[in-house]
């Protein structure tokens, strides 16, 4: 059982038991680092070639270091979460994410996921996400995996920045009522060439913008040498 009191921290919702929560069919978790990686199966060369652009740890924002155990997609599917209003959206199929932290307490959470859907698909996944407020304000993902509902107030990002081919970007704020958190969120999506990118940056303190557009750039740059 999970004793659940108000002294918790996004380190704890990072540390829930993984039951219910393993990588749905054609989703990659990442663990960056050595033997932490999970390389995809040896008859999926497009998968072997995504995670190969994921960010390694010496290009994400300084402080980062690897999310240990990455093994379910609790944090890297609130990107198709976000799209879709919160209506009942998984991580896509071929999509790869890599998970990282930062603070002494694990305060904050740096995700990308990497995709490639086609140029026209990625431009479209992008619109989505630019189109969706003000329809779209607040969703709640209901307990089921977890055992608590987990709240999301959606915002303008403001001066979002243009990267890649085309680019999207929202803020948000995650609330977990029975924990009594509140944290704070960003996410940058863009399409380049035939690959749809999120970065996703999670903190409970002030969210340090400029560390999510620094990665998210170097995310999409990463996919130039190879012409996606």
């Amino acid at each position: 059982m999970i004793t659940l009191t108000a002294a918790v921290t996004l380190a704890t919702v990072l540390a829930l038991p993984s039951a219910g929560l393993a990588v749905p069919p054609g989703a990659t978790a990442v663990r960056p680092g050595g033997a932490g990686v999970l390389p995809p199966p040896p008859d999926d060369p497009a998968g072997a070639r995504l995670t190969a652009a994921l960010l390694p740890a010496g290009e994400v924002p300084a402080g980062f270091a690897p999310q240990a155990d990455t093994t379910d997609d609790l944090f890297a599917r609130i990107p198709a979460e976000i799209a879709a209003c919160g209506n009942g959206a998984r991580v896509p199929a071929g999509t790869v994410y890599r998970e990282y932290v930062r603070g002494p307490g694990d305060e904050e959470l740096l995700v990308e996921t990497l995709a490639e859907p086609g140029a026209d698909a990625a431009r479209a996944a992008v619109a989505k996400l630019a189109g969706l407020l003000p329809g779209c304000s607040s969703f709640t993902r209901a307990a089921g995996e977890l055992p608590m509902d987990m709240g999301f107030a959606l915002s303008p990002y403001p001066l979002a920045p243009k990267i890649g081919d085309a680019s999207a970007a929202v803020s948000f704020v995650m609330t977990v009522p029975t924990m009594k958190l509140t944290v704070k969120g960003r996410l940058l999506a863009a399409a380049a060439g035939k690959a749809y990118v999120t970065v996703l940056l999670m903190s409970e303190t002030d969210l340090k913008v400029a560390d999510l557009e620094a990665a998210a750039r170097k995310a999409v740059a990463r996919l130039a040498p190879a012409g996606r």
